[in-house]
């Protein structure tokens, strides 16, 4: 590309009039080998411009996952159905747990009093509990998700259960630390879980947030509360 610029431009006759005679001092020629691409440039179509890319295709998924210009989220009919199922095995499986182990923990100093066994062990849950609390939940639902957190913490209160077969200090205590430090993730899982699905949820029915995540947790509580009472029952026989 080459420009050319004239000395006589610069007169008072401004840029539009031209001297008819020019001597070759007065004229720099300048040549430009680069370029530069003008991203705002629009082509007319001529040969040289880049032909115009189709939109990019995208998969189910993600057409769904797009918001509808009301801001309503475009999922399938189903998945109301599937999170309340999903509330309701959570439920369920929290209640066929806990009924095994607080009726357990009510007859610890019962059925463990020789030197305090039963007090010892259930010292060492809420001990390890507390610490749990503090540095366990964050790190492993970061590693293996809500769901995955929710059913690791749930199988370490299986060993607690099973160490009343052979109840010793080698044995319970350190069952129930490790049932300490389960407890924490899992009741963190649990309340991460039905948070994100209730909104979800409220978002599929076109309702408030807070409404249907107050109604989750509401659901969830009345199933774990009767475990005390199907515990108790079960421990009277």
């Amino acid at each position: 590309m080459v420009f050319s610029y004239s000395a006589g431009d610069d007169a008072g006759d401004g840029p539009t009039k031209r001297h008819a005679k020019h001597n070759n001092d007065d004229v720099v020629t300048v040549s430009v080998t680069g370029g530069y691409t003008n991203e705002a440039f629009k082509g007319d179509g001529d040969a040289l411009a880049d032909p115009k890319k189709p939109p990019p295709t995208l998969s189910s998924t993600e057409e769904e996952a797009i918001p509808s210009p009301d801001g309503k989220c475009r999922l399938k009919r189903n998945e109301k159905w599937r999170i309340l199922k999903n509330i309701a095995a959570v439920s369920f499986a929290f209640m066929v747990q806990f009924t095994a182990f607080q009726g357990t923990a009510n007859l610890q100093s019962s059925i463990n009093a020789k030197d305090g066994l039963g007090t010892v062990s259930l010292s060492a849950i809420y001990a390890a509990l507390v610490l749990s609390c503090i540095f366990v939940p964050t790190l492993l639902i970061k590693r293996l998700t809500v769901k995955w957190t929710l059913c690791v913490s749930m199988l370490c209160y299986v060993p607690y259960l099973a160490a009343q077969f052979y109840p010793r200090f080698y044995t319970l205590v350190p069952a129930g630390v490790l049932l300490g430090l389960g407890a924490a993730p899992m009741w963190a899982a649990k309340a991460t879980y039905l948070t994100q699905v209730g909104a979800v949820y409220a978002k599929l029915t076109d309702q408030a947030v807070d409404a249907i995540i107050v109604r989750f947790f509401g659901f969830f509580f009345l199933a774990w509360q009767t475990a005390e009472l199907w515990g108790n029952l079960i421990s009277s026989l």
